[in-house]
């Protein structure tokens, strides 16, 4: 070790510091080894929770859409059971104003009427409380707004939901 010393003289100590640097160097990096290992395991959770996010984002949605066929559904009954009335008492119904859809509400019917399977103008011309002028409007607005796609022509004229191609 003397020997060593004396040959190398200032270079055995500069060695030694840089021993003791390296050993430095090592223990951070097994550190930062640790830190990232963290830190994957913390990216992993948030990747679930977006899923979990996404998922509930998606049973909203269709619990919005139910809630509009729901409101429908009620406003076709209570028409029928006017009629119904009506027929009893020999005389024609009246159309309530409570009853009646706002213009947002009659667009998110469409939409969800179309997501649940009704495709052709016919078949949603049966499901809505509207004429089919206003049901035409909608359906070319909800084209423009990129929610729906038109295929097909003429008679064979059926509307999907944009998220089902992808």
């Amino acid at each position: 070790m003397r020997i060593r010393r004396w040959l190398l003289g200032d270079y055995a100590q500069r060695i030694e510091g840089l021993e003791a640097e390296l050993q430095g160097l090592k223990a951070e990096v097994e550190n930062l080894k640790v830190r990232l290992a963290k830190a994957e395991e913390v990216s992993e959770k948030v990747r679930g929770l977006e899923e979990h996010l996404r998922i509930l984002d998606h049973l909203l949605e269709s619990e919005k859409d139910n809630r509009i066929w729901l409101r429908s559904l009620m406003k076709e009954i209570e028409e029928i059971r006017l009629e119904l009335e009506a027929v009893k008492l020999g005389s024609v119904p009246e159309q309530s104003e409570s009853l009646s859809l706002s213009e947002e509400e009659e667009r998110q019917l469409v939409l969800a009427l179309i997501r649940k399977g009704a495709h052709s103008p016919t078949e949603l011309k049966k499901l809505v409380p509207f004429g089919v002028g206003k049901l035409y409007r909608i359906l070319d607005k909800l084209e423009r707004e990129g929610l729906i796609r038109k295929v097909g022509e003429k008679r064979k004229t059926k509307y999907v939901p944009v998220e089902t191609e992808a």
